[in-house]
């Protein structure tokens, strides 16, 4: 049943990307609950799979929307969520994500650097909306990719100083002052940044940090084909506050995006990030290529 599931997700969502076992290991969540609808021969059509009051994976089968199986779907998935005592339901992102929230060709507020997927529309959202949801932050949320062909910035390489700041693989010995910074910066962040497997430059991922004296002032992770082969990832970058404002996140970026590039890799990509940092990324070379609306209704 599990890889049924990821059948219908990848048919029906194949712009998303998230690694295979990452995407198996949420739809075998013990604590989902599975809503299915099926044609006449038993071929999979409709799903949505629920985590506490969070919807992780909703759709049907492209022939069959517009029928009214989407819209019976979601009363199922909202009388199912009430029914477990939440007085809300939320479209995306719960206990973990396959996507963010609705994937969408409509921004709700201003962004730049965008080259959107073809492929994307508004009618995703737009069937939500017309239910009574709506987009629940405060800005954009979104996807980026780099096409690494198109990258440039070939004079900045690790280990240089720029503007005094040395940038350098971390080792295991800095793991407690990059902790530090993630802190200082941005805490939620901080639990990847405790992963001792970053710091031992023998994985697919590492992590880039900027000293000043011994202090680590920023940080960034890298990944080499996480999600998929060719295609490496940079994220959860970090200033300390009282560094912020001196260029160290962009330099940070492009060193790491760099090294995607001689690593070998032949796009970049940026998941589940918000407005602003379309700015910081867009510097490299990253555009926002879906947007998600952050979907949410009260169920009181």
């Amino acid at each position: 049943m599990i890889q049924e599931l990821f059948t219908f997700f990848k048919e029906n969502f194949p712009f998303i990307v998230r690694d295979k076992d990452t995407v198996l290991d949420i739809l075998g969540n013990k604590n989902n609950k599975n809503i299915y609808k099926r044609d006449e021969n038993g071929k999979l059509i409709g799903v949505s799979v629920i985590n506490g009051n969070t919807v992780i994976l909703f759709g049907t089968d492209k022939k069959y929307r517009n029928k009214g199986l989407g819209s019976e779907l979601l009363a199922l998935s909202e009388q199912t969520v009430k029914k477990c005592g939440f007085d809300e339901i939320v479209i995306g992102a719960g206990f973990d994500y396959l996507m963010p929230g609705v994937p969408t060709n409509k921004r709700y507020f201003k962004t730049e650097n965008e080259n959107l997927y073809t492929n994307i529309d508004d009618s995703a959202a737009a069937f939500f909306t017309k239910r009574g949801y709506e987009h629940s932050w405060n800005c954009d949320c979104f996807d980026m990719r780099f096409e690494l062909k198109d990258f440039t910035h070939n004079e900045r390489f690790v280990g240089e100083a720029i503007d005094g700041i040395n940038y350098r693989w971390a080792e295991i010995a800095d793991m407690d002052s990059v902790c530090e910074c993630s802190d200082n910066a941005f805490e939620e962040f901080t639990q990847y940044y405790k992963n001792k497997d970053l710091y031992k430059g023998t994985g697919s991922e590492k992590i880039l940090i900027a000293v000043l004296n011994g202090e680590t002032v920023g940080a960034l992770i890298c990944d080499l084909e996480a999600e998929e082969k060719g295609l490496g990832s940079i994220g959860c970058t970090v200033v300390k506050r009282s560094f912020q404002g001196r260029h160290i996140a962009v330099n940070l970026v492009i060193l790491g995006t760099k090294y995607l590039k001689e690593a070998g890799m032949k796009e970049a990509y940026l998941g589940y990030t918000y407005t602003g940092l379309d700015r910081l990324y867009g510097y490299a070379g990253y555009k926002i290529c879906v947007y998600y609306m952050m979907a949410k209704k009260s169920l009181l």
